[in-house]
């Protein structure tokens, strides 16, 4: 086996292999049932209709009809299948990737405005009225103290100042109540009930965030924001039950929070940063590596991805004479890599400085909106170096699987990395496998 921790020295361009098939990174969300990948899957009768062309992409894909109903549709609930909204991405060069830019469309008729917030409002009703209740009560109560560390002084914001603003902005509010429905539905797997909430306010979140991110402006634009950010959290909490077996990368789950954390943050900024109470500028301004100004560059790039701060994971970036006959490699390629181990090894600095805890878990959990598109696509082509930075990464959630929403998705995504890897590249996962496995990693 070739030692990977040699030194080695970068040369010549290959073309990329083919990407492997996974969801569409223009999808804006999957419809999840809690345990549905243990259920066998029931085989039904093929259905002969007319090819869906605004449907899901599994009902496109077999030519079948689809009902359209958000966020799972009928056909994906019959057959227990992952409901995939929006086109599917061709298959892509680094440089084709460049252009992706994660969206939020309303679905209108040609000619036909998107429609207010009022006009899908949900019907009133005692029932309604109660089941909010009960939701906005177990957010204030429980769900926004999980939304960092307990040592976090800014907590109280999750639980107070926001909900406030969710009343005057319903997409924020379903937000809320998304958040809580998936918390109960974690707390009490057995009750479909909770699981039917969460995915009945999911689809009323989905489609009024559309509309606010197509009508972004000042008045909406830090309440779009935020519900976004519970969008990420509701997206991570996604990552423990989804199916290993075969292992793909968690593609969905890193364009969601990189295009949003990039885009729609990026976007929001310009009508926030002068905004003395705006909530998510205060976030962003607290954020490790952050250094936003009005022109809209919100990450800091020279900080976060300075060369000194890779010197200790260095071993995942040199190569094997192997490598360096076999591996594609570019100026593009190396970029990629060198500015993810920097912000893993960044990571690794704040531990050893003995940062609070709340700090070294929001440079963890922003990492997916941090890393550059290029690093995802080598992750999405299943590239060996790619996939073993990721597994580093992974390891550091060990620390807070005692957070509902985080769990045991660290060392899942870990092993599932370890089952694909080729042999020759396991000895780089020696420190992420004993991580999983101790108790404090960051410590």
């Amino acid at each position: 086996m070739a030692n990977r921790y040699s030194a080695g020295t970068s040369t010549g361009s290959l073309s990329p292999p083919p990407i492997a098939q996974e969801k569409s990174p223009g999808s804006i969300f999957v419809g999840w049932v809690p345990g549905s990948e243990n259920t066998p899957r029931k085989t039904a009768p093929r259905l002969h209709h007319k090819k869906s062309r605004t449907g899901c992409q599994q009902c496109r894909a077999r030519r079948v009809k689809c009902n359209e109903v958000h966020p799972v549709c009928g056909s994906c609930s019959r057959h227990h299948a992952t409901c995939v909204w929006g086109r599917p991405a061709p298959a892509a060069s680094l440089d084709a990737s460049k252009s992706k830019i994660y969206e939020i469309r309303p679905k209108t008729r040609p000619g036909v405005p998107p429609k207010g917030q009022d006009s899908i409002d949900l019907p009133e009703s005692r029932d309604r009225r109660i089941v909010e209740l009960r939701l906005l009560h177990q957010y204030t109560a429980d769900t926004a103290s999980t939304m960092n560390v307990k040592t976090d002084p800014n907590l109280h914001i999750w639980a107070t100042t926001i909900p406030r603003l969710a009343f005057r902005h319903n997409a924020l509010l379903y937000s809320i109540y998304t958040i809580a429905a998936l918390h109960i539905a974690n707390l009490e797997p057995s009750n479909s009930e909770h699981v039917a909430t969460y995915q009945k306010y999911l689809g009323h979140t989905l489609r009024e965030h559309r509309n606010d991110v197509t009508n972004l402006g000042p008045a909406n634009a830090d309440a779009t924001a935020l519900t976004s950010s519970f969008l990420r959290v509701s997206n991570f909490a996604l990552l423990k039950e989804r199916q290993q077996d075969p292992y793909t990368p968690p593609i969905d789950w890193l364009h969601m929070s990189s295009t949003t954390g990039q885009g729609l943050n990026v976007a929001a900024w310009q009508y926030i940063h002068n905004d003395a109470n705006s909530i998510m500028r205060a976030f962003i301004h607290d954020a490790p590596g952050m250094s936003p100004n009005p022109n809209g560059c919100i990450r800091d790039d020279d900080f976060i991805f300075q060369e000194a701060k890779r010197r200790e994971p260095l071993h995942l970036l040199r190569r094997t004479h192997d490598d360096i006959l076999t591996e594609p490699w570019n100026a593009e390629i190396l970029d990629a890599y060198e500015t993810t181990v920097s912000y893993i090894g960044a990571i690794q600095l704040a531990i050893q400085a003995h940062e609070p805890p709340e700090s070294i878990f929001r440079r963890i959990i922003l990492f997916p909106q941090c890393v550059e598109t290029n690093f995802i696509t080598l992750v999405q082509q299943q590239r060996p170096r790619a996939l073993v930075i990721l597994a580093h990464y992974f390891a550091y959630l060990t620390d807070f699987r005692y957070i509902w929403w985080i769990g045991d998705a660290g060392p899942r995504e870990v092993r599932g990395i370890e089952s694909v890897l080729p042999d020759d590249w396991l000895d780089l996962m020696n420190w992420p496998l004993q991580a999983i496995e101790d108790v404090y990693v960051t410590s």
